[in-house]
């Protein structure tokens, strides 16, 4: 039994391992700003009401603009990882990143306002499981 229940642990604390280096830097940089709490942040989760199987999860965070350059940072780096795209609308310009995977779709939007140095974003992300 003992070795059973070591193998159970194991195998948790490897696939735990890899999902955490897989994290996106994007990702990593919302979760890390989430909880220092020099940011807001919203989280919605919507569900099948038959099953309760999670469709979509939709997380905006509002940062302050001196925050702002490491989650563009972060975006030009994901952005080779998916497709992506710039829209610019006057002081306003909004980067969108999207990743698909056999299992969900990622789309990362980072919206600055401010040129050329922005004052405050707005990351949203969006995940649709499959």
């Amino acid at each position: 039994m003992n070795m059973k229940r070591f193998f159970i642990i194991l195998c948790l604390s490897i696939c735990y391992s890899v999902f955490a280096w897989s994290q996106n830097s994007i990702d990593k940089l919302v979760e890390d700003f989430s909880t220092l709490g020099s940011a807001k942040m919203t989280s919605v989760v919507d569900r099948d009401p038959k099953t309760n199987r999670v469709l979509k999860v939709v997380k905006e965070l509002e940062l302050p603009g001196v925050q702002v350059r490491k989650f563009q940072n972060a975006f030009e780096k994901e952005s080779q990882k998916g497709v992506s795209s710039i829209q610019q609308d006057g002081e306003q310009s909004t980067t969108t990143v999207t990743q698909k995977s056999p299992s969900q779709i990622r789309i990362y939007m980072l919206r600055k306002v401010g040129r050329p140095v922005a004052h405050s974003a707005k990351v949203i992300i969006l995940i649709k499981f499959l």
